[in-house]
């Protein structure tokens, strides 16, 4: 048999900024996903298998150096899933496929089970007293072997914990050795066991299922086995969790995994706790502050199917699961699903990708649907299921805007607004007042030179922080001691602008006797707080809760019945066309916080546009005729989701290196868009980002359109392969993102 008949002609994926694989010679047939290292130019890289065949070999290529598993890191499912996001999002196959994996997978480790432990115990039919006078001379061994043998099998983190009775506690470093010793005489004997966590014992459901909720529940359940993506449509206070808890339970009792992504940990702790209290030791949570091996025993959990249900944040979705059977994206509306920077890819449509290849149902949840949700929804794509009620005698409130422009402002507060905190406050019923801007005021001026605080390093002002006294840029986190008077001409400086600072002096100087709760990322700066906060508010201890976007979060709080808005104006009128909806989404989710008991709430929204038709509409909880006018204005102009768009980015130091670079990036477009005859195109002119400074870079934009996705990717494929080969790409940080949801 010749050489090249024992060798194999393999493709890895190393992580480098490279969109291909590369071939490598393997001494045996290795399964696409099994870790290997491999030398690239000067250093040696993990990489991951990807496709292997035998043929005949050029031995002028590389070989693989060392094969790290038996077995693969990265599933079938799994490793289709991130080939077709490798190809969507555009972005290197290796850097894809790196980020799927746990830390712990990134180094030259083998794969193995990080559960198990060793457990000790006596040896059977051992004479204890001759065993006991053997080691009178070893009173530490002697302390140690009677603490084994009290305990039958027992674990080295069991006797740690149980040694501080042995005379001269036992430290870490000494437990192993006299353990080894032990078992040297011939007294103990060890194995490896893999703790197995006790079955969950789920808690009977108390609250009976409306009529909405159990149609929901039987429609997700009769595709179990199969791919069917659903959009649960139900306002705030109607009963999605019910519903999630519900379908994964069946899941579970079918003897499959469920995956649960939320879009941050930390902002939702009710969720999270109702699905632990259900579910027990079956979840695993997966969250930021997580160390390294948690991480990876988490994945190990969900990968040998002891994880009955997995619930995690965007990042979550690469957890490789033994059994899937169902997949919930609960508030899929959240922009937090989308990753920003590096692999840009958005988890919802990577979870509705992986539920086909899996063969599941997927559930898409929100009170307030994205754009594309509906649009899908309604070209029969998803199934939408409706909650139009809320549990109970629970009503959903009376909103009411108020003209801020005819109504007197008492530092931001109107005179009705003001009022009805103080009736809420008489009836000891609490109040949350909804301000999307932190610190005291957002801009710090100088009445008579003109001098604004402005940061250096951004396009934008900085914000006085009074509880710091601070000047702070909320972009790129830049803090410097803050002044009261101007530094050109020495004038006291004139605060502009309402933020919750400052809107707490104003409710501590107007009732002084409420107690008041700030709640934004300044105050709620750790998990501890938020716990602690949100239990306070629930207890009934806060009677006023001033919040940003975190109030928003699915939090639930029966005792409130007023939701003041202050301020909502400067999402109605934005560069990004995805600002009214998320405009609305946000003030729907802020005003769902209120009536969540039989009490009658309201809602006030203070505004300088009351004529405005969105305001209207979420005032007469008109939802359908909302999602009506944007699908005509972005049906008029061909914005998503009428359309395709992609985003390129770059940025420099330099002022107008950015702008260049996209201006041979158009014209190296257009040419591609002609040779190649791709119809269905509209290229926008390169222009300055909206905030064209950002930490001291300066930043352009090039957006592109497209009638049909397959014509932009076609259009990208060429593309990026003409300006990855150019000088001119290493002069300049650039990105492409596929989908983009901010335009900034």
């Amino acid at each position: 048999m010749s050489n090249s008949a024992r060798l194999f002609h393999v493709q890895v994926a190393i992580p480098v900024p490279i969109r291909h694989a590369y071939d490598y010679i393997a001494p045996r047939r290795l399964e696409p996903g099994i870790r290997v290292v491999v030398p690239f130019g000067r250093q040696k890289l993990i990489g991951i298998i990807i496709s292997n065949h035998r043929s005949s070999v050029d031995f002028k290529l590389k070989q693989i150096e060392q094969v790290l598993d038996q077995e693969c890191a990265i599933g079938d499912n799994m490793l289709e899933l991130l080939h077709w996001a490798s190809g969507y999002y555009h972005h290197p196959i290796g850097k894809v496929l790196n980020a799927a994996l746990p830390a712990k997978l990134r180094i030259t480790k083998p794969l193995k089970n990080p559960v198990t432990e060793t457990v000790y115990r006596c040896l059977p039919g051992l004479d204890h007293a001759t065993t006991n006078k053997s080691l009178a001379r070893a009173p530490r061994q002697r302390a140690l072997f009677e603490l084994v043998c009290s305990h039958g099998w027992i674990s080295a983190k069991q006797i740690k914990s149980l040694s501080t009775n042995i005379s001269g506690p036992i430290r870490g470093r000494d437990t192993h050795g006299l353990l080894t010793s032990l078992i040297d005489k011939g007294f103990i004997e060890s194995r490896i066991h893999t703790p197995i966590a006790p079955s969950p014992e789920p808690k009977p459901f108390q609250d009976r299922l409306t009529e909405q909720q159990q149609l929901a529940i039987n429609a997700v359940v009769s595709c179990f086995g199969k791919f069917k993506s659903f959009v649960l449509y139900g306002i705030t206070g109607s009963g999605k969790t019910e519903v999630y808890l519900h379908i994964t339970e069946i899941c579970i009792t079918q003897g499959r995994q469920a995956l649960v992504l939320v879009p941050e940990i930390a902002l939702t702790p009710q969720l999270v706790e109702r699905f632990t209290e259900r579910f027990g030791h079956g979840i695993c949570v997966i969250h930021s502050s997580m160390t390294d091996q948690q991480r990876y025993q988490t994945w190990w959990k969900a990968r040998a199917g002891n994880a009955t249900v997995v619930l995690g944040t965007r990042s979550a979705i690469f957890t490789w699961m033994k059994n899937p059977g169902l997949i919930i994206v609960d508030e899929e509306h959240d922009i937090s699903y989308k990753q920003q920077d590096g692999f840009r890819y958005h988890a919802r449509d990577l979870a509705i990708k992986r539920a086909s290849l899996e063969g599941v149902p997927i559930v898409l949840g929100s009170a307030t649907p994205s754009m594309e949700s509906i649009n899908n929804a309604a070209a029969g794509r998803h199934q939408l299921l409706s909650l139009s009620h809320r549990i109970g005698a629970a009503k959903l409130p009376e909103v009411a805007l108020v003209d801020s422009k005819i109504f007197p402002l008492h530092e931001g507060i109107s005179s009705p607004l003001l009022e009805a905190i103080r009736h809420g406050l008489e009836r000891q019923q609490q109040t949350i007042l909804y301000i999307n801007r932190r610190g005291f005021a957002p801009i710090a001026q100088c009445r008579v030179c003109a001098w604004q605080a402005r940061c250096d390093r951004c396009d934008a002002f900085l914000t006085f922080h009074k509880t710091t006294n601070t000047f702070r840029c909320h972009h790129c986190g830049k803090i410097i001691n803050a002044q009261s008077n101007c530094p050109q001409c020495t004038q006291t400086l004139f605060y502009a602008g309402i933020g919750t600072q400052r809107i707490e002096k104003t409710l501590i100087e107007q009732f002084p006797q409420a107690r008041i709760s700030r709640f934004d990322r300044d105050q709620i700066n750790t998990q501890k707080k938020l716990v602690r906060t949100l239990k306070q508010i629930n207890e009934g201890k806060v009677d006023i809760v001033i919040g940003t976007q975190l109030i928003s979060k699915g939090h639930d709080f029966p005792g409130v019945t007023l939701v003041g808005v202050i301020d909502p104006d400067q999402g109605l009128y934005s560069v990004d066309f995805r600002a009214p909806e998320y405009l609305f989404q946000q003030l729907v989710q802020v005003a769902g916080r209120a009536g969540r008991s039989k009490t009658p709430s309201r809602v006030i929204i203070q505004t300088a546009h009351p004529e405005n038709p969105y305001l209207h509409l979420i005032r007469d909880y008109n939802f359908a005729q909302f999602y009506h006018y944007c699908t005509e204005e972005r049906e008029l102009v061909k914005l998503p989701p009428f359309a395709y768009i992609a985003l390129w980015r770059a940025e420099s130091p330099n002022d107008k290196a950015g702008l260049q670079f996209l201006q041979f990036v158009s014209q190296t477009g257009r040419k591609i868009l002609a040779g190649k005859r791709i119809k269905g195109i509209v290229m926008m002119d390169p222009i300055s980002s909206p905030m064209e400074k950002l930490a001291g870079k300066f930043r352009a934009q090039l957006l592109i359109k497209a009638d049909q996705r397959k014509s932009l990717h076609e259009l990208l494929t060429h593309w990026l392969r003409e300006i990855e080969n150019s000088p001119n790409s290493r002069k300049v940080r650039w990105s492409i993102d596929i989908d983009p949801m901010e335009m900034f």
